[in-house]
């Protein structure tokens, strides 16, 4: 989306936190905390395709199923919900293990990703933390999401041809951190929604599709509409480690955004994005959670032979937990926050063109050096 040019990027940077507080874990054997279960559902907004690796360099272009049912893994949702949860906790940069170095010499190490498992940034103390190198330990999390589920026995389906493939960087502009206006790490890439695309997707041009005929696959995706089921469970999360699950997962009903100045006012929910083909408008999706069951406090639970209700929050109830654990975070203004708010918001309204320039934009002299549209 440069400036002076009616199509939008596809993607855009939000810029993370600005710090990345660690403290050690509490973990399994401490007995506090809490822990239980949220039974969620999610409907895809537009078409949606979820496919299965068979090796590095080739994918199986099938949507992934269980038992015969169509399936999104639940190592899928853990990645998305956990690429959320670094920006809005302000979480480390989990794949940069070296911090800064020739290439990003202005990049302040505690950025760095965590490699003690005794001081984790807010994500790792909740997804799971991998150290690197001899005697690398381990912290395994305290989340576990299941396979969402389809709940349709009809399921529609549509056929689009897709070029999958990696462009790379190809101008500094698309890669640049909105708050630093440098090519630091200091942000994170994120896709645009796309309501005018639910049901398509924009055609290969002919000078592509000549020379890049032996890149293009044909996907059958999930048309829009359906619904899949999945449940979250957790243990031992402290205060605000639920609030941020809880966020992260249902995000917020109702926001406004002005984007280019003011140009471009959009209004609506925060909707998540997931699967493959996301420039293409493929992935939206709905989270709603339905149910949220909080276990007695562990030193309680351990203490007694008998068998102890959950808490259990559905309808009215649950509406109210939710609204009290995900306040904090739907007030926060902070830059993070209202950039993640401009790229996530899902407007029916909204009739922007999104695609990448064309080759021939990026061979024109002067284009290099034009910034993008501002949100």
């Amino acid at each position: 989306m440069p400036q002076g040019e009616s199509f939008w990027n596809p993607y855009r940077m939000v810029p993370v936190r600005s710090q990345v507080v660690r403290k050690k874990p509490v973990t399994e054997e401490r007995f506090s905390g809490q822990s239980g279960v949220i039974t969620c559902s999610l409907k895809n907004l537009t078409s949606l395709f979820v496919g299965r690796g068979s090796d590095s360099s080739l994918l199986s272009l099938t949507f992934i199923k269980r038992n015969g049912r169509f399936a999104i893994p639940g190592s899928s949702l853990k990645g998305m919900l956990r690429s959320v949860a670094e920006l809005v906790g302000g979480g480390c940069l989990v794949s940069n293990s070296s911090g800064k170095g020739d290439r990003y010499p202005n990049l302040d190490d505690s950025y760095k990703a965590c490699g003690n498992n005794r001081s984790l940034c807010i994500t790792c103390r909740m997804f799971g933390m991998m150290g690197r190198g001899r005697g690398a330990r381990v912290h395994k999390g305290k989340i576990s999401i299941g396979d969402a589920l389809i709940t349709d026995d009809d399921v529609r389906t549509l056929s689009f041809e897709v070029l999958l493939m990696n462009h790379g960087t190809r101008h500094n502009a698309f890669y640049e951190t909105p708050t630093t206006g440098k090519f630091d790490l200091l942000s994170r890439k994120m896709y645009f929604h796309q309501p005018r695309m639910k049901e398509e997707i924009p055609s290969i041009p002919e000078t592509i599709r000549t020379l890049m005929k032996n890149d293009i696959q044909t996907i059958r995706a999930i048309a829009p509409g359906h619904e899949f089921k999945f449940d979250v469970s957790f243990s031992n999360l402290e205060p605000d480690e639920l609030q941020l699950l809880v966020y992260t997962l249902a995000l917020e009903e109702d926001t406004k955004v002005n984007l280019e100045d003011g140009q471009c006012p959009l209004r609506g929910p925060l909707r998540h994005k997931i699967g493959m083909a996301k420039p293409l408008g493929l992935g939206s999706c709905q989270i709603s959670i339905e149910r949220l069951s909080i276990l007695p406090p562990p030193k309680t639970r351990f203490a007694s032979l008998k068998s102890l209700e959950s808490t259990v929050y559905e309808g009215e109830s649950l509406a109210r937990e939710l609204a009290k654990l995900t306040e904090p975070l739907a007030g926060d203004t902070s830059p993070t926050m209202q950039h993640l708010r401009k790229i996530m918001i899902w407007d029916e309204r909204d009739s922007r063109n999104f695609r990448y320039p064309d080759w021939h934009w990026f061979k024109t002299p002067g284009n290099a050096s034009i910034k993008l549209k501002r949100i």
